[in-house]
């Protein structure tokens, strides 16, 4: 995990080939639930998604529930990275935003597209996308009104990405994309509960006129 944090960091910031080629089982043992139950998201939290909205001039997504003990991860190399933010490590990622962030056992990230994606991979690595990158779809559904893919984003044609090993929920709204996701932890099913509850508390919240 702190591979793939350290690649986030680093400018890689999440490398993306889409697999749209049809679903896979979502199977796993027996569940195991996480050790970091979802709690009321802080009012700090509320702010960054806003003044991260003001700054790229369109909706964010925003957890009104995290996980709990949920911290930014540290930056590394001079990039200060927060649990939601502007994309400021490298020029070919302006206009996008990217969160990551982890409690004891958990990394979630978060990312939203300056534009529409229809290829899963180019939203979990985003501008270092590359062609044999590919996300696996686990399944379609609908939450909060929004048509959302969760995928399975597989080490071995994403390396480099921070969404590595993670199970993630893609959607576009308004012309831009946005997927958040855990790292498989507890396994895909637990993993994608996770995703469904956090997703379930997330708002698009706008830019002040």
């Amino acid at each position: 995990m702190r591979t793939l944090i350290l690649a986030l960091a680093l400018g890689a910031l999440l490398s993306g080939g889409c697999s749209d080629s049809g679903e896979v089982a979502v199977t796993a043992g027996p569940p195991r639930p996480s050790a970091s139950p979802l709690v009321q998201a802080s009012p700090e939290l509320h702010e960054k998604c806003r003044a991260t909205a003001n700054e790229i001039g369109y909706p964010v997504p925003c957890p009104t529930r995290v996980p709990d003990g949920l911290t930014a991860t540290r930056g590394i190399g001079g990039c200060q990275l927060d649990i939601i933010g502007p994309a400021v490590c490298a020029r070919t990622w302006r206009g996008w935003v990217v969160g990551s962030s982890e409690t004891n056992d958990q990394h979630l990230v978060i990312v939203a597209s300056p534009q529409a994606l229809r290829n899963y991979a180019k939203v979990v690595n985003g501008p270092a996308w590359y062609p044999d990158a590919r996300a696996r779809l686990l399944r379609r559904m609908t939450v909060n009104g929004w048509r959302i893919q969760a995928v399975y984003v597989p080490f071995g044609t994403n390396a480099g990405s921070a969404f590595a090993r993670h199970v993630v929920l893609i959607w576009t709204v308004g012309g831009h994309t946005y997927g958040v996701g855990f790292h498989n932890v507890h396994g895909i099913r637990p993993t994608l509960d996770l995703d469904l509850a956090l997703a379930r508390g997330i708002m698009l919240v706008a830019p002040v006129d």
